[in-house]
């Protein structure tokens, strides 16, 4: 049975083979980020990446690009550092395309059933 975090990864990530490597790692961004804003650099520490490593950089991006672009994970700027956190409106705005696209092709589906 899938947990609360294990919907909203499917959600980010999709059911594609190669983004499932990176739901564990999702998993313990948005427990870290739970506990509030964080900088990149704990974020990354928290995933055993260094922070100093492009490779590792790299893969921390491609890792939360999925969160952001969902808008589970925003950013903002706090004395010259990035923080990213968890975001309430960034997840109320998916959830919202979602429920509309759900409408679109539940009420197709009702038109192809109608005689």
């Amino acid at each position: 049975m899938e947990t609360g975090a294990e919907r909203l990864l499917a959600l980010a990530y999709g059911n594609h083979p190669k983004s499932s490597s990176l739901k564990p790692e999702g998993r313990k961004v948005l427990r870290k980020l739970r506990e509030g804003p964080v900088g990149l650099e704990e974020l990354m520490r928290e995933l055993n990446l260094d922070p100093l490593s492009p490779a590792h950089r790299k893969h921390f991006y491609i890792l939360l690009k999925p969160l952001r672009e969902t808008g589970m994970i925003a950013t903002r700027k706090e004395g010259g550092r990035t923080l990213y956190y968890l975001s309430y409106e960034g997840f109320s705005q998916y959830l919202r395309e979602l429920r509309k696209e759900a409408e679109f092709w539940l009420k197709e589906a009702e038109k192809e059933e109608s005689p």
